[in-house]
């Protein structure tokens, strides 16, 4: 009994030494001033955020090609097709479980996505490109993004676009894209074979 007070009394000496020793540590640190808290301020009201704002209006939304291509395309599809320029991945996509490749392509765009009218889902991207150099450039899409695309079962057709493209040779290559060749030439072997 006697060693169980001599070793509580040992104890609270020895705390006793370590808490001075600590205090004595902290007094002799030099003092630095204490932080303001700062108080996260509450969320602006959208007028202020109106009158701050830091963008842009993108001009020219399209160019001047692809204006003029825009327009061709809804000359010669038929009414079950809609065409919508610019289409952005995020608008077209959802991602599925694991969401790093719609991280990947997120920020891509389509030049022409075409529609069927009734449900609008894709019937074909159409990408379109020049070689030209100079202001009204466009590239290729990333054969990347095309592998995705390809691999969702999407069809793309690429088109060769320049200041006067081949009307003729575009709409032949759409709508055999689009299987509507294939209907009118049986068709045309019906009333052949009549």
């Amino acid at each position: 009994m006697v060693i169980m007070i001599v070793v509580a009394c040992a104890l609270l000496l020895l705390g006793a030494f370590y808490t001075y020793k600590f205090i004595k540590k902290e007094k002799s640190k030099p003092h630095k001033p204490k932080k303001e808290k700062v108080r996260k301020s509450k969320i602006a009201p959208k007028e202020a955020v109106v009158k701050n704002v830091h963008l842009r209006v993108k001009s020219p939304y399209m160019l001047r090609k692809e204006v003029l291509f825009w327009k061709y395309l809804n000359l010669i599809l038929p009414k079950q097709y809609v065409v919508v320029p610019k289409v952005s991945l995020v608008d077209l996509f959802i991602p599925d479980g694991d969401k790093s490749i719609f991280r990947l392509i997120a920020d891509k765009t389509l030049d022409y996505v075409i529609f069927h009218e009734a449900n609008m889902t894709v019937a074909l991207v159409l990408d379109i490109y020049d070689k030209s150099y100079g202001d009204e450039q466009l590239d290729e899409q990333d054969p990347f993004l095309l592998d995705i695309l390809a691999k969702l079962n999407i069809k793309v057709t690429s088109i060769f676009v320049s200041n006067d493209f081949d009307r003729e040779s575009c709409k032949k290559q759409i709508y055999s894209a689009l299987g509507l060749y294939v209907e009118a030439e049986a068709k045309e072997k019906e009333k052949k074979g009549d």
